[in-house]
């Protein structure tokens, strides 16, 4: 028994030293192989925030990032879906404090007002905010079936409207156009439901109708139009005139037939929206990432016909 102990201890011990070797060679091994750069650290994760899935901005922050991680090196871009832009400006004002690069698609219109504290931001404005460049113009469409009674924004009093999740920019254009109509925030049902809640609702009357938003063509209002029988409100000229003072907001058509059941053009209004970052963020990854992508705008065109609007004549 004595000596089948001992030469358990003995094989025991071997093992022990066994692995300490070997530990002491996989440390000499990853030296080496780091000095001679073979061993490489993981990428840093950049995250590109855009609004949630249904829109067109999600579209084109998939596209930027699959053009950036497929030709650039040493960084991964990782697309995140927020509940609004509000959402984003928080989130790229703690990438700031922490002074780490972020990335950010949603509206110049809230953009000028995070950056100046207005609205919103009145306690918290965002000064280390930046624009990177123009992204593409953004219709917004006010939806109803094509049986309901509302035939202007000004027949809304009362109505439930779906207008998009609270702080997002669709939320907010949203009330901005109905009180430039005459119908104040107090004057309807304001239901902040995402893009998908919007088409549920008006698809089983569960709202009198709602708004939606993203670069022609809007994907979630083809998807409606080709199942059920809908129609976009038109602006009032009166409003569409006024848009002359706000230089994020623009006006625009809807072309007879560009959808099903679009039998006469129909005028309305969108905004602006641009590729923004924080001021902590790498200036060489800024550069890098915009340069990358104007030079290989051609594969980041193929997302949405709405890229086509990045363009250096339009940078600014």
């Amino acid at each position: 028994m004595g000596k089948r102990n001992q030469k358990s201890k003995l094989k025991g011990g071997n093992r022990v030293m066994a692995s300490k070797f070997m530990s002491i060679v996989i440390a000499v091994l990853v030296m080496f192989f780091s000095a001679a750069g073979i061993v490489q650290s993981a990428p840093e994760l950049i995250p590109m925030y855009t609004l949630p899935a249904g829109g067109t901005v999600y579209v084109l922050g998939a596209g930027i990032v699959n053009v950036s991680n497929k030709h650039m090196t040493g960084t991964k871009f990782v697309q995140q879906a927020s509940t609004g832009t509000l959402d984003i400006v928080r989130k790229m004002m703690q990438k700031d404090m922490q002074k780490k690069s972020a990335f950010g698609i949603f509206a110049t219109v809230d953009g000028y007002n995070a950056y100046k504290g207005n609205n919103e931001y009145t306690r918290r404005p965002f000064t280390n905010l930046r624009a990177v460049t123009f992204i593409n113009s953004t219709d917004l469409y006010l939806v109803v079936r094509t049986k309901s009674p509302i035939q202007s924004y000004k027949d809304c009093k009362g109505k439930r409207l779906g207008i998009g999740a609270a702080g997002s920019t669709m939320a907010n254009t949203a009330l901005f156009l109905l009180e430039q109509h005459g119908i104040t925030k107090d004057a309807f049902k304001a239901q902040y439901y995402s893009y998908r809640e919007i088409v549920e609702g008006i698809q089983d009357n569960s709202l009198d109708g709602g708004f939606l938003a993203g670069g022609f063509p809007i994907a979630a209002y083809t998807e409606l139009a080709t199942n059920f029988d809908v129609r976009i409100i038109p602006v009032d000229e009166a409003v569409l005139k006024k848009l002359s003072q706000y230089p994020y907001y623009y006006r625009n058509v809807v072309k007879a037939k560009s959808y099903k059941g679009i039998d006469k053009d129909v005028p309305i209004m969108g905004f602006m929206v641009g590729l923004h970052t924080n001021a902590n963020a790498d200036p060489d990854l800024v550069y890098k990432m915009i340069k990358n992508l104007y030079e290989n705008k051609s594969a980041y065109y193929a997302v949405h016909s709405s890229a086509k609007e990045l363009t250096v004549k339009n940078a600014a």
